[in-house]
């Protein structure tokens, strides 16, 4: 349900025009109502631009407050991937009146009191989110106010993080599947930062300079580049009030970055990638081109992945797992900003050759390019889909982080729209996206292989490999 556009006070919550001349200096700010839907309210902070979103749930004492911020790995360039990650962790080292030194630290305040307060990182956003006593909201708001534009990046600081996320970065290198599955992304996107990992390289992390994390920073974090969500028991006046008097001061940004121009030339001809891991079982993936997380294709894609690779009653889990020729296999759409991929991934089971499972999950797609997918697949499809969201969305900060995955590809209204955009595939939907996606020329296969196993040699006969 969309609702038509008025002035909020953030204190009455009544309708009540102001405009920059003659709100005062103590003037409670001035929240635009958006839209609503799916019981949540969207707001705009006229002063900067801020985006609020607010969700009642009276289901415990409890509040989430969470930020996302519109950059990621993919707004990094050349020679600075990871820095988006790095400042994730230097967030929590402090800002001008929050800080350790002073005894004011997030860890200091919330903490004692219960809190869970944790961020993220990935290629389209960052977002940090507190779950708090309602008693502490107004605490955890005026942290992230204080934080959003007044970060302290201390050089010992720097050198611990860097430290720490090395030994991250070092950890998912060691991971069998992440490698293959950064290897297969780095080859689908020559040039897109979609192909760069999100923590980044070595080289670069060791290289990041205080000067420089703190430009990525003045560049990003300004109300409006950012939603702020409050998810909880408590109600739409105390919620603007609070986000006003914490946020309502600051400026927004006239020239924030603008990522539109990023450009990955269309694929024309498939690619391959062979990641060498000794002692680990070998894995097949096959990656096509996919549109981004808002097309209705995309909702088309997932239930296709489904029919084809998710559970048990999915025609590839018959071939290959019962089949005797894998152990698992599962899909994976991803759901950007920008256009992302489709992936089909297989772990193999024991002395099974990677052609002869890439083969298998080849034909299954080809079978429903030429022929289709029934109607009682596609509603089975869609009960799982539609089960699997709604277990999903148990608690704040379960919705919370699937509202900033939507926020992250475009618009949060995909959040309560989800089910309802499934609902409307049709088979017809799904065989077309199978047609216009799923094709050679648009396809990145992936092989993790043990170097000493027995169809390593015919495995590794691929042009491009990673040790």
């Amino acid at each position: 349900m969309t609702m038509n556009a008025h002035i909020v006070n953030g204190a009455s919550g009544m309708p009540h025009a102001l405009d920059s001349e003659t709100r005062g200096a103590d003037a409670t700010p001035a929240f635009r109502h958006v839209r609503s839907g799916g019981g949540i309210e969207e707001y705009r902070l006229d002063a900067n631009g801020l985006r609020v979103l607010f969700m009642e749930a009276r289901a415990a004492p409890v509040a989430l407050l969470m930020l996302t911020y519109g950059v990621g790995s993919r707004h990094e360039g050349h020679g600075f991937h990871g820095a988006s990650h790095m400042l994730e962790h230097l967030m929590f080292k402090g800002s001008a009146r929050f800080n350790k030194q002073q005894g004011t630290s997030i860890f200091n305040l919330l903490h004692p009191v219960g809190a869970q307060t944790n961020a993220t990182t990935w290629l389209d956003r960052t977002n940090y989110f507190n779950l708090v006593p309602v008693s502490h909201l107004d605490v955890a708001a005026e942290i992230e106010a204080d934080r959003m534009r007044n970060i302290r990046i201390d050089p010992v600081d720097l050198e611990t993080e860097r430290t720490v996320v090395l030994n991250e970065h070092d950890q998912y290198a060691g991971d069998p599947l992440e490698k293959l599955n950064q290897a297969v992304w780095r080859i689908a996107f020559a040039k897109h930062p979609y192909g760069a990992p999100v923590i980044g390289t070595r080289e670069d992390i060791g290289a990041f300079t205080r000067d420089g994390l703190f430009e990525h920073y003045h560049r990003h974090y300004w109300p409006n580049n950012a939603t702020l969500t409050v998810i909880g028991d408590l109600g739409r006046e105390l919620t603007l009030d609070i986000v006003g008097r914490h946020f309502g001061r600051m400026s927004g940004f006239d020239s924030l970055p603008n990522a539109d121009d990023e450009f990955e030339p269309e694929q024309r001809g498939e690619r391959r990638i062979v990641v060498e891991q000794p002692g680990q079982a070998g894995w097949v993936m096959l990656a096509c081109k996919a549109p981004n997380g808002l097309s209705p294709d995309t909702d088309a894609l997932e239930l296709l992945g489904c029919i084809l690779a998710g559970g048990k009653l999915s025609r590839l889990y018959r071939q290959l797992v019962v089949g005797g020729l894998a152990t698992a296999v599962w899909p994976c759409m991803s759901r950007l900003a920008k256009p992302g991929l489709f992936q089909v991934q297989a772990l193999l089971g024991t002395d099974q050759d990677h052609q002869g499972v890439e083969r298998t999950i080849r034909d299954a797609i080809d079978t429903i390019r030429i022929h289709g997918v029934s109607q009682d697949e596609l509603d089975r499809a869609k009960g799982r889909a539609r089960g699997n969201l709604l277990t999903s969305r148990d608690g704040p900060v379960a919705v919370a982080m699937q509202l900033n995955e939507a926020i992250a590809a475009g618009d949060w209204m995909a959040y309560p729209m989800a089910i309802e955009r499934l609902d409307a595939v049709s088979v017809t939907d799904v065989q077309r996206v199978a047609r216009q996606y799923l094709i050679d020329d648009a396809l990145t296969v992936g092989y993790l292989v043990d170097p000493d196993g027995k169809h390593a040699a015919s495995a590794s006969s691929n042009p491009a490999s990673v040790q």
